[in-house]
């Protein structure tokens, strides 16, 4: 199916895969409200029937459905793109296989774009190098490395205009992805985070609504950027902080737990998760706390160095705090 909106315009066209999302959905706001000088918008949805996405159509994007695991949809979505922000998401299909094929379609279509300018990847650091290779079999960011594999080793010329964005931990994540990483209802009341590590382990922590100011600046700045590993963090917080902030600023009774892989994994198999994503969640809280260190180094870009940084804000926003509030109110089971 053609596109023709973009037709007789001088604009450069994006493509913005995963547009819904918690970081596509920032990126095309962002890039409607401050870039539509230059760009035209095009996201990428599964259902674009959706009200998130009916959203973006009424901000001015043209909103179109796609397959991954179709290769003639993959072309429909993204002919004419000037630039791209590519996002797969492992918990969709929860597959480390299936991410990999879909992203590798993806790669193969960009690849053949003949205006194609930048390629903005949204990728995780490789788990298996932190921590002197404990980590093996945190699945989502398996998937990520070989997807950046895939692109060095088969696609040198996309990978050679490719800028790659490492989101942190988002703030929403309690509530988002609550039964692993939120907190719960302990016996007698009390809301409890528990991880694998002590409460005192600063974990760099982002909102995923600045994703969209990150991927703007990362056009902005165009081939600058090329080769650049782009990281987004806005706090630096350990988990003890975070539910004493949560606990001051809504009253919610909560504290943090540390306890053992083992029982963290125990709790995981409880909800009846299967056994390898228990072990890959379980590795994946681990490895929060070696993050950091993953994230700077000579080729990332720090937050300070994108133009217009966000701001250092407090942890908990009022959007913030409402939705971990209405998600855990003390009233609710």
């Amino acid at each position: 199916m053609a596109h023709n909106n973009c037709a007789m315009t001088d604009k450069k066209l994006i493509v913005i895969l995963g547009a819904t999302g918690s970081q596509g959905g920032p990126a095309v706001r962002y890039i409607l409200k401050n870039l539509s000088g230059t760009y035209n918008v095009r996201a990428i949805t599964r259902d674009p029937t959706k009200p998130s996405a009916l959203a973006l159509s009424n901000l001015g994007a043209e909103v179109v459905s796609a397959n991954f695991s179709d290769a003639e949809s993959v072309k429909d979505a993204l002919s004419g793109a000037n630039a791209i922000f590519a996002i797969t998401n492992f918990w969709d299909q929860i597959s480390l296989d299936t991410e990999v094929s879909q992203s590798h379609a993806i790669n193969e279509v960009a690849s053949q774009l003949p205006d194609l300018e930048h390629y903005i990847l949204s990728s995780i650091p490789d788990g298996r190098t932190l921590a002197g290779g404990k980590f093996q079999n945190i699945l989502p960011y398996n998937a990520k490395a070989y997807i950046r594999d895939d692109l060095v080793k088969n696609y040198p010329a996309l990978w050679a205009k490719t800028t790659e964005i490492f989101v942190a931990f988002y703030f929403q994540n309690w509530v988002k992805y609550s039964t692993v990483l939120g907190p719960y209802k302990d016996a007698d009341g009390t809301f409890v985070v528990s991880m694998p590590f002590p409460g005192s382990t600063r974990v760099p922590c982002s909102d995923s609504e600045d994703s969209g100011m990150a991927i703007g600046e990362i056009l902005r700045g165009g081939g600058s950027f090329f080769g650049k590993q782009v990281v987004l963090d806005s706090e630096m917080h350990s988990e003890e902080e975070r539910v004493r902030i949560w606990t001051n600023e809504t009253g919610i009774k909560a504290r943090f737990e540390q306890v053992s892989p083992e029982e963290h994994s125990g709790r995981l198999a409880s909800y009846g998760f299967p056994p390898h994503i228990v072990t890959a969640t379980t590795e994946l809280v681990e490895a929060l706390q070696f993050e950091e260190d993953a994230m700077i180094s000579q080729k990332h870009v720090q937050p300070r160095e994108l133009g217009r940084v966000c701001a250092k804000r407090r942890l908990v926003t009022v959007d913030w705090c409402i939705g971990a509030t209405l998600s855990y109110h003390p009233a609710d089971g």
